[in-house]
């Protein structure tokens, strides 16, 4: 096994179960990997009846894996095929009870696995906190803002170096909300970013109707380089989908109006890149007006978010008690909710192929022990990213398995529910669809922020 293998690989994985857990079977080392591969919700297979925002994300995750974990090593063989190289490297033996255990050599390697995830899942904590999310906005900020402008003047796309003036701002805005963070002037800077909000609407305004003139006039320039403005500004809203999530994650648990103002400027940029990009599509045919018509409407809908986050700001400024959990909802914690579900439906399959269950009363226990707050999962447990709360299997079955009835993929016969051919490509498919088993930060922070927000404190008491 290549030993440049990233800081969490499936071997570390299986590694510290059996540090936390003892000598453990394989199908024990299977039901682990099941468990967890179930509750990564960000690496499921977009759907088509999801909202845009939500295929944006479930897309920028799996271009980001892909990007990540290139190297064909890291594929994932099966944990029985893992323990095999672990016991060649003589970190792990299959005692007489067919359970693997760890040698004295893996028991120190088992060790150094958690304290890395330990001393892994402490930096994410500090990277939810409102001053951290402002000091990573404002790298991401200078980086994007280089970028655009740097592509803008080599291609000539006047979107591009709008768009890119615009994160310039950004940059300075994002300083400032770091200033404001850091002294304890959240209201103040606010107003800073809603003014921004204010200027950008103005500006995109401005600049749409002046391309829609200078097009009906037949002076509009071409772009010289439309491949370069659309790598470009889908690499920008990849990062704008990122930012908009992690400001308004944070935003949430901190009850900061002036993350949440931030999140809102990110979902612009995503609007506003795409026009650009939709711009520079429609140039490569001649026409050179459709991203200014679409630029009025991003346009109009900043000013609207603008006027309505000014509001809360004068509010806030007023002493007024403000909850802004509910009405800045976050776009993916309703999927987050339903991949709840797909984890526990998921598991119901696996458990008629793997345990061979059949009952009701056999899948209800399966799944209560499964997902029970207490049964530790590696890395998962480490980040506080497991089911928190018990959930009412009995109560809920028939809701659970309907679904999975209505599509096949298990019947019901006489009290008892039978795997269908259907069901166990499905959980093959399932498997297969996660082609790599690391977890870098990125995927930590991601993992993170499935905690409940109820917690808000202890993700600050480690580092305040």
């Amino acid at each position: 096994m290549n030993e440049k293998k990233p800081v969490l690989g499936y071997d570390k994985f299986l590694m510290m179960a059996l540090l936390k857990e003892g000598p453990l079977s394989l199908s024990k080392l299977w039901e682990k990997s099941m468990l967890f591969l179930s509750l990564i919700w960000y690496q499921q297979l977009p759907d088509k009846g999801q909202p845009l925002m939500e295929q944006l994300f479930f897309r920028f995750a799996h271009v980001r894996s892909e990007l990540e974990d290139g190297r064909a090593e890291k594929v994932i063989h099966g944990a029985e095929a893992e323990m095999g190289k672990l016991i060649k490297k003589g970190w792990i033996n299959l005692n007489n009870d067919d359970k693997y255990e760890l040698t004295p050599d893996g028991l120190i390697k088992a060790k150094k696995y958690e304290k890395d995830m330990i001393k892994e899942a402490n930096m994410v904590d500090t990277e939810l906190k409102p001053s951290t999310t402002a000091i990573n906005t404002t790298y991401l900020d200078g980086f994007l803002a280089l970028l655009k402008l740097g592509s803008g003047l080599i291609s000539g796309s006047m979107g591009l170096i709008a768009d890119g003036t615009d994160a310039t701002m950004d940059t300075i805005e994002a300083i400032l909300v770091w200033l404001g963070i850091k002294y304890h002037r959240e209201n103040l800077s606010a107003f800073l970013v809603i003014i921004g909000l204010f200027v950008a609407s103005i500006t995109v305004g401005f600049d749409s109707v002046t391309h829609i003139l200078a097009a009906y006039a037949g002076h509009s320039e071409p772009i010289t380089m439309p491949y370069l403005v659309i790598v470009v500004e889908g690499i920008a809203i990849m990062a704008a989908v990122f930012l908009f999530y992690y400001q308004r994650f944070v935003g949430k648990i901190s009850n900061s109006l002036t993350l949440i103002s931030q999140s809102v400027d990110s979902k612009n940029h995503i609007f506003i890149g795409t026009s650009v990009i939709i711009g520079a599509i429609f140039a490569i045919y001649g026409i050179y007006f459709i991203d200014a018509i679409i630029g009025l409407g991003v346009a109009a809908g900043i000013f609207i978010d603008a006027i309505g986050l000014l509001r809360e700001a004068i509010s806030a400024e007023r002493g007024e008690e403000n909850d802004y959990s509910e009405k800045y909802s976050l776009p993916l914690q309703e999927c987050w909710e339903e991949n709840k579900l797909i984890a526990f439906r998921n598991w119901v399959l696996y458990a008629l192929w793997g345990e061979e269950l059949r009952t009701r009363e056999e899948i209800v226990a399966s799944l209560e022990k499964a997902f029970h707050p207490e049964n530790y999962i590696p890395v998962l447990s480490e980040l506080n990213a497991t089911c928190s709360e018990k959930y009412d299997f009995d109560g809920n079955f028939n809701n659970l398995i309907k679904p999975l009835l209505e599509h096949e993929l298990l019947m019901e016969e006489i009290e008892e529910y039978l795997l269908t051919d259907m069901g166990e490509k499905h959980l093959k498919d399932f498997i297969n669809n996660f082609k790599y088993y690391d977890v870098h930060r990125s995927d930590a922070l991601l993992l993170a922020m499935t905690r409940d927000e109820k917690t808000p404190d202890e993700l600050y008491e480690k580092s305040d």
